[in-house]
């Protein structure tokens, strides 16, 4: 049998909303945000499996650019 795993990650946004001007919301990404805070510590945020998986990929779909520091061109795999 076949597994599928569904990972909610409630506020846990990587790119604005198309109308997030309205709700005074530009530049929100809570994921980004996170990973440059990581970068300012003089680490990078250490997701592996998740980077694996395509989240980086998600991230450039939504917001344009890679997270700093993670590899841009991992296919997804699993």
């Amino acid at each position: 049998m076949k597994r599928a795993f569904i990972l909610m990650l409630d506020s846990f946004g990587m790119g604005a909303a198309k109308d997030a001007e309205k709700f005074n919301d530009l530049g929100a990404n809570t994921l980004r945000h996170i990973a440059e805070q990581c970068l300012a510590d003089s680490a990078v945020l250490h997701l592996p499996n998740m980077v694996r998986l395509g989240l980086n990929r998600a991230v450039m779909e939504c917001d344009g650019a890679s997270i700093p520091g993670w590899p841009e061109d991992t296919k997804a795999q699993g």
